[in-house]
């Protein structure tokens, strides 16, 4: 029961992925990793042209919140939210799959009761 627990609470509370390779399955980690900081890139990338757009607009008051927060909302957000979706459903994939990973794995569910 070690690496089915293992596995997906590395993936869920650490990084995607992280379990996969807890579990010996090295490439599937890997991509798994790999998409992550794609997503992660992709969106700091996008949030950057975001507040980028802000303030090439002509807006540099910084003292007033509430203006800043109304020119950010007024900009396109479609991007960030699917790329926030994407690594939602990976992250999820990636606990199941570990969890179902280390239970193939744990000897005790495979009927391994030697250890």
């Amino acid at each position: 029961m070690q690496k089915a627990i293992m596995g997906p609470l590395c993936s869920g509370l650490v990084i995607p992925g992280l379990g996969q390779i807890i579990n010996q399955d090295l490439k599937k980690g890997i991509i798994i990793l790999c998409a992550v900081f794609a997503l992660f890139v992709a969106g700091i990338i996008r949030l950057l042209q975001i507040i980028h757009s802000v303030f090439r607009s002509g807006y540099t008051d910084l003292s007033d919140p509430q203006a800043l927060m109304a020119r950010l909302g007024a900009e396109d957000m479609t991007m960030l939210w699917f790329l926030g979706v994407a690594f939602a459903i990976l992250w999820i994939y990636a606990v199941a799959d570990a969890y179902v990973g280390g239970r193939k794995m744990d000897p005790f569910e495979n009927g391994d009761h030697t250890q």
